[in-house]
């Protein structure tokens, strides 16, 4: 008889990378980051010269805003199903 692979009392071992407190490193991180995109956004909205410019900071501020979104999803997910 063999034994069973994967049995279903087997706890799953997260990588560091991926662990509650590499998450949130990760998404106070990202707000950092958005609030400097934020910044940058009103900086080139105020100056006619930049206004070409303002694709950056708010591509910037959509990505990390996405990250934190998805991240906190992730963590949030994990701890109703411990």
């Amino acid at each position: 008889m063999q034994l069973d692979q994967n049995p279903f009392f087997r706890k799953t071992i997260t990588p560091w990378y991926d662990s509650n407190f590499a998450c949130w490193v990760l998404i106070w991180s990202m707000v950092l980051v958005f609030c400097f995109a934020v910044g940058g956004v009103i900086v080139a909205g105020g100056d006619p010269e930049l206004a070409s410019h303002i694709w950056f900071p708010l591509l910037l501020a959509g990505l990390s805003g996405f990250l934190v979104a998805k991240v906190y999803m992730r963590i949030k997910i994990r701890i109703n199903n411990e």
